[in-house]
């Protein structure tokens, strides 16, 4: 299996990185008044990522365009999509961040006589295990009064919160319906019941080709963030709603199997996975603050949680100064 950082974030770019899966989700998401001035079908992924290639495997940034109906010149909406499985606080300020570099590169890259820049609308798909809060930039800054809230920059973005929605009510096609009934379902006590519906819409993708390709996802990310008690079951429910699953898939016992065979590796790839996240975080660090002193470092490296680690390396971001972070090292 792959080594991955984020697996949450890996399955979400690998399912909407495939347009029509895009499509059908900004089809059930966008207002009407805003689908009627797009050419949807005509959706495209940009190359560009506005995300450090040093930290790829820890965001799932991806840009499409697309056409404005109907215009006599190109003119085009950007859409920018982006998953968070944690309530990580400062959403708005990182999408910002990242509609700014999106202007900044259109501005150099295209000549339009009259200097405009397009749209960008950012998507957020979230499953958090509690409660999404949303919020707007101007609750990160302490206004005096209400007279200053006129110079905090401010923008809506499209949220699907996938632990309070329920994809049933929405027509998406079978691999979207299927990831967000997934990640609904994932803190829940009835997770198992609702594998077995997965697999009944995983089951329904045409050709058989994309079928195979999107079950071998499933199975990888499962194999990622479910333990290992559970693997059993999830064979099981495989078996029972997928015909000849196995032709499919290698089975969860030989999976099994494989780990006993090399459970040394896989405790070394375990430990490779914490120290890589240890050296993100300080790299981060390093790269934000320029000098990280070695007591900082030793309290990271003394830290054996991949989760407190990845949310430490997301709040990174929100501090201006080393003491802040550290504020948030010492209570972790």
């Amino acid at each position: 299996m792959e080594i991955v950082h984020n697996p949450h974030d890996k399955m979400f770019k690998q399912v909407f990185k495939i347009r029509e899966n895009a499509v059908s989700l900004l089809r059930n998401i966008l207002p009407p008044e805003i689908q009627k001035d797009l050419d949807l079908e005509a959706l495209y992924f940009e190359n560009d990522s506005y995300v450090s290639q040093d930290f790829a495997d820890y965001y799932s940034d991806l840009l499409t365009s697309v056409p404005v109906a109907g215009s006599e010149q190109e003119t085009k909406i950007y859409f920018l999509f982006e998953h968070k499985s944690t309530n990580y606080p400062d959403t708005p300020l990182q999408l910002l961040r990242y509609m700014l570099e999106i202007w900044d590169r259109h501005g150099k890259m295209t000549r339009n006589p009259d200097g405009k820049l397009p749209v960008v609308i950012p998507v957020v798909v979230t499953h958090p295990r509690s409660l999404w809060k949303d919020k707007r930039i101007a609750d990160f800054v302490s206004l005096p009064s209400e007279a200053f809230r006129a110079y905090i920059p401010d923008f809506d973005y499209l949220l699907y919160d996938s632990t309070r929605e329920d994809p049933e009510h929405y027509e998406f096609n079978e691999p979207v319906r299927a990831l967000l009934t997934l990640w609904k379902y994932s803190h829940r006590p009835e997770f198992m019941e609702a594998l077995a519906k997965v697999f009944r819409l995983i089951r329904q993708i045409d050709p058989e080709v994309k079928l195979r390709d999107f079950l071998s996802l499933v199975m990888q990310y499962l194999y990622a963030v479910r333990g290992e008690d559970e693997y059993i079951d999830i064979e099981n429910v495989a078996r029972n709603e997928i015909p000849n699953a196995e032709e499919y898939m290698g089975t969860i016992a030989e999976m099994l199997e494989r780990r006993g065979e090399e459970k040394g590796v896989v405790i070394g790839e375990q430990r490779g996975k914490l120290e890589n996240a240890q050296e993100m975080l300080i790299k981060s660090l390093k790269m934000r603050f320029d000098f990280v002193k070695p007591h900082i470092i030793d309290k990271i490296k003394s830290i054996q949680s991949r989760d407190v680690l990845e949310n430490l390396f997301e709040l990174s971001f929100k501090c201006s100064t080393i003491e802040d972070f550290t504020k948030y090292l010492d209570e972790a």
